[in-house]
């Protein structure tokens, strides 16, 4: 009788390697799990993982059955995947994972181009770099029925919810959905910081109060928490990718008839792209 395979036995790789794919990377060799990693910086970076560091991107998809995107957009995905020696070019079976946030409509048209011997699967994350140390992630999956018992045990060495949203694509909408309310808080938040000792009132005060009182969310709520908490907007930074995951909400909506995108709505969201621009450093 044939042995059915299971997914902890597999090569995995971590493609991005940054405030979310190391601390993953880390996990999962903790975990005593065959992981690699592969990211753009050199492998010295990475001072006492580097020989889990695989640099060449035809190497790393050669040696890796799972692969874990955790890049930061679709200029990089596509590198992955249909760039010189990306995995649509892998002839052997591989699992490519998107953990990322991305549009929607972005991955759905990307599967439609990946060869039958790769099998994609959306799963985006949520809990901040904390969250990926703590292995305490949320992730959103879009995938068959089968295929998400498949990556569930996996997943749940890296995360604490692991749920099955649906077929492709669903995980992806849920997660810039989540993501938009994500980006509006974060932006309301820093404002009445701003603007609280101008009120004559302590930010650690403020924060305290929203925590037990309707203001609750998961930023205030995690605020000291967060490494990027207090920092201003950088296109480079974690707001900088808030406001990349707002227009990817953004494209989510293109398809819908106009009667579903009203102009208050597009008013909205372009407004909250530009408060997250306006965000500078909390001192």
């Amino acid at each position: 009788m044939k042995k059915k395979l299971n997914i902890l036995d597999l090569p995995v790789g971590i493609a991005g390697c940054g405030e979310m794919g190391f601390p993953m990377l880390q996990v999962l060799l903790k975990n005593k799990i065959c992981a690699f990693g592969h990211d753009i910086r050199k492998s010295s970076e990475f001072t006492d993982f580097s020989e889990s560091l695989v640099m060449s991107k035809k190497q790393f998809f050669s040696t890796c059955d799972v692969v874990l995107s955790v890049v930061r957009d679709e200029e990089q995905t596509l590198d992955l995947t249909e760039g010189n020696c990306g995995i649509f070019k892998q002839k052997a079976r591989k699992y490519f994972l998107i953990c990322s946030t991305l549009s929607p409509r972005f991955i759905k048209d990307l599967k439609s181009r990946a060869p039958k011997n790769i099998v994609m699967i959306d799963c985006p994350m949520s809990g901040a770099s904390n969250g990926a140390r703590e292995a305490s992630l949320t992730f959103m999956v879009g995938s068959t029925k089968d295929e998400f018992k498949f990556v569930a045990s996996l997943l749940r060495v890296l995360g604490k919810n692991i749920i099955h949203i649906g077929e492709f694509g669903l995980g992806m909408t849920t997660k810039v959905l989540n993501n938009f309310v994500t980006s509006v808080t974060v932006s309301a938040v820093r404002q009445v910081l701003d603007q609280a000792e101008n009120l004559n009132l302590s930010k650690t005060q403020l924060l305290k109060i929203m925590n037990c009182s309707s203001g609750q969310n998961w930023f205030g709520s995690n605020f000291e928490k967060i490494e990027w908490a207090k920092l201003g907007y950088n296109e480079q930074n974690t707001i900088g990718i808030l406001e990349k995951d707002v227009a990817a909400y953004m494209d989510a909506l293109e398809n819908l008839p106009k009667s579903k995108r009203t102009k208050q709505m597009l008013d909205f969201q372009n407004a909250t792209i530009e408060s997250l621009r306006k965000i500078r450093e909390l001192i």
